[in-house]
């Protein structure tokens, strides 16, 4: 399958407008919170693999220590991203999830169902950044990590 394929199907499944623009495309999926989040996806054809990449906002000046160590204790063995990474992307500034996925594989479990997931574990890591932003808690232990995103 190519990546042009895997996006015309997840535009039928979705029933969003994608837009290709070369080997990449974005487009807005909301959240089962309601949350509508700007997804990127990125195709590989020559390895038949996709990025997908969501970014979440900027972390916060205070409690930045509590809110990094919370995004890499979810890291961990991918026990709170469920296959996908947290990562800071040092151009934007932005913390980003991101996920890296056999076309194939994700086609075959049900790529709008796994982008649905991808979305909703996506909104509320943001919603937790956010929180963090307007005042964190205590610390990371106080804070609700989300997790429930689907393996492939």
């Amino acid at each position: 399958m190519t990546f042009k394929q895997f996006a015309k199907m997840l535009e039928e499944d979705l029933g969003v407008e994608i837009e290709m623009e070369g080997d990449a495309c974005a487009f807005s999926l909301g959240s089962k919170e309601g949350d509508n989040l700007s997804l990127l996806l990125q195709g590989f054809d020559e390895r038949g693999m996709v990025l997908t990449c969501a970014d979440l906002g900027e972390p916060p000046p205070e409690g930045r220590e509590q809110l990094f160590r919370a995004l890499l204790e979810a890291n961990d063995l991918y026990g709170d991203t469920a296959g996908a990474t947290l990562s800071l992307n040092r151009q934007t500034g932005q913390i980003r999830l991101q996920r890296y996925d056999d076309m194939d594989a994700l086609a075959n479990v049900g790529a709008a169902k796994a982008l649905i997931a991808f979305s909703d574990t996506a909104a509320a890591w943001q919603r937790l950044i956010a929180d963090f932003r307007s005042g964190p808690a205590n610390g990371p232990d106080d804070a609700s990590v989300p997790s429930g995103m689907m393996m492939v």
